[in-house]
């Protein structure tokens, strides 16, 4: 007699769709979160980039006797958690940058929150003349702090 064990076809596919779907489930809990994640970024970005403007009230300016650069900045409705401002200083075709917190020249509570406009003075001794004025949002996502894109831009005036 020949006594042969094997796995049936039923028992083969079985295991087949039971490796596949665990397969499945791994990949899944690995790269959702990942996904979801930069599609956060990418939504706070946004978000934070079309609210957050330079105004052109007469408050954005620049004092070159004080060397004292004025901005004003508006943050618009939209709910999103603003860590910091990076400032983006002009002058010469140079380029300066500055985050009002993390520089330590402004607190976190200085920033504007929604629907307000607050003024922040900058010392720029030794930048030169400065041109033009831009600012990007700094953004918390998660456990982490993202630069955005640059939302406004203004050329100065003297004060």
């Amino acid at each position: 007699m020949n006594n042969k064990n094997g796995i049936s076809a039923v028992v083969a596919t079985v295991l087949i769709i039971l490796i596949t779907v665990a397969a499945i489930t791994i990949v899944w809990a690995a790269i959702i979160p990942m996904i979801n994640n930069q599609l956060d970024q990418g939504t706070i970005c946004l978000d934070a980039v079309s609210q957050l403007s330079i105004m052109d009230a007469g408050y954005t300016c620049v004092d070159l006797g004080a060397s004292e650069l004025s901005i004003q900045i508006k943050k618009g409705a939209k709910n999103f958690e603003l860590a910091d401002i990076q400032v983006l200083i002009s002058s010469g075709g140079n380029v300066e940058s500055v985050n009002l917190v993390s520089s330590g020249a402004y607190k976190l509570e200085d920033l504007p929150g929604s629907n307000e406009e607050k003024v922040f003075i900058l010392d720029i001794a030794g930048m030169g003349t400065v041109d033009s004025v831009k600012i990007a949002p700094v953004v918390k996502v998660g456990n982490t702090q993202e630069a955005c894109s640059v939302s406004s831009t203004k050329t100065l005036l003297e004060c």
